[in-house]
């Protein structure tokens, strides 16, 4: 297959692919004929060193429409925009506050549980120093140690708990902002 062939049969394959987006691709097959020529090899070396033109117009394709040189899609309007934001706001209002809400406060609770476990040693220490307390204290210290280790236990568990639901709203409110300018569809 001669130079010219391997081209015009490659950016027939292209023919679907709008012709800026085309001749970038071409481009590098180009120039390899030319670095060929210029090194000394023949044009059957250079073409097998190539492959199947079909291949390639696959592969280029499969790559194109996989994002790296895909067009911006048509945008929608701003009448549908507006529908689907509507939509989507009373969807969530609907089923997915109440909920977002009631894992919040839970949160909220548990990192209010930890905060008070972790600092009631001091309260302990405090009132067995003190004299207000009817316990030894050694039973207050070993009170002490449970109590703050169960608090930083329960903390570090709820500070993941809480990045994670911090990227489950994230990602959820990326969504449905593509969902609405037209990136996704519902």
């Amino acid at each position: 297959m001669s130079r010219n062939e391997f081209l015009q049969t490659l950016e027939s394959l292209l023919h679907a692919v709008p012709e800026v987006d085309r001749r970038e691709m071409l481009y590098d097959y180009e120039e390899h004929f030319q670095i060929g020529v210029e090194n000394g090899k023949n044009l059957k070396e250079l073409t097998e060193e190539l492959g199947d033109p079909y291949a390639i117009a696959r592969d280029l394709l499969a790559d194109y429409h996989d994002g790296r040189l895909i067009p911006e899609k048509k945008k929608r309007g701003l009448g549908k925009k507006i529908f689907i934001g509507f939509s989507l706001f009373l969807f969530n209002g609907i089923f997915i506050i109440a909920p977002v809400a009631a894992i919040f406060s839970v949160i909220v609770s548990v990192w209010v549980v930890a905060l008070a476990l972790t600092l009631s040693p001091l309260v302990l220490i405090t009132s067995s120093l003190l004299g207000y307390s009817y316990e030894s204290l050694t039973v207050n210290f070993f009170a002490s140690l449970t109590l703050f280790s169960l608090g930083m236990l329960i903390g570090i568990g709820m500070l993941n708990v809480s990045k994670y639901f911090y990227r489950t709203l994230v990602r959820y409110s990326r969504f449905t902002i593509s969902v609405v300018q037209g990136g996704r569809t519902a």
